[in-house]
């Protein structure tokens, strides 16, 4: 385990940040213009994993085989509850996913756990960057809960603009409280099996800081678009 990274991560933190934040403001303008949407529909799948795999990397670097362990089981976790909550509406609610997120296995995309995934790991990183958990018992319920109710806040951001361009849609047309509740069960539970070295780093923000923002630019991706369609009218 690496708690701290030698410091060319720390440049390449900051490079990958920057590049994210243009990625991300280039593709908010895409989805508003008629004549690029249809580009930036067909890109998301392939955008989404270039964009993860980037902001995990210093993660993975500082301490490999564990989150790499974590990130496998997390993975496995999200994407067996997508495929029942398809499959039954038992868990999250009725929804179907439609074709923006590309290639399915039991009508689930296969990218869409490997991006819950990145965003649980970038709430725990980002819960550790505000909270103050000590050390304990008290760490262990309390980050998790603070990191599955950041997820939860994600996914509320998130939800409509996901609609509007057809990544899912709800039965009834209406988002029931039970998603949100059962991602913020979801993701305390990934927060609760975290590994403590990680999250040590994430502390010191020599690896964590990148996982961070790649959810708070995720959010103001989402925030943006949602905001400027509520703004344009229908």
């Amino acid at each position: 385990m690496n708690a701290t990274l030698p410091g060319a991560w720390r440049v390449y933190a900051r490079a990958t940040a920057f590049v994210l934040a243009v990625l991300f403001a280039v593709g908010a303008a895409g989805h508003v213009v008629a004549q690029t949407l249809p580009w930036m529909l067909a890109l998301t799948p392939g955008f989404l994993l270039l964009t993860g795999v980037l902001a995990a990397a210093p993660s993975l670097a500082a301490d490999g085989r564990r989150f790499a362990r974590w990130t496998a089981g997390a993975y496995a976790l999200t994407f067996a509850a997508e495929a029942v909550g398809v499959a039954t509406g038992a868990v999250f609610g009725e929804y179907v996913y439609g074709p923006t997120l590309g290639w399915k296995v039991l009508d689930v995309p296969v990218i869409i756990a490997f991006n819950w995934v990145m965003v649980v790991n970038g709430a725990v990183c980002i819960a550790l960057r505000i909270g103050r958990f000590g050390a304990g018992g008290r760490r262990w319920l309390a980050l998790p809960l603070l990191a599955g109710a950041i997820s939860a806040a994600f996914d509320w951001v998130m939800e409509p603009v996901a609609i509007r361009l057809d990544y899912w849609t709800w039965a009834g047309g209406t988002i029931p409280l039970q998603n949100y509740a059962a991602w913020f069960v979801l993701a305390a539970v990934l927060a609760a099996v975290h590994p403590r070295q990680l999250q040590r780093a994430c502390e010191l923000g020599t690896t964590g800081r990148l996982a961070g923002i790649y959810v708070l630019l995720q959010a103001a991706f989402f925030g943006a678009l949602r905001l400027f369609w509520h703004f344009q009218g229908p």
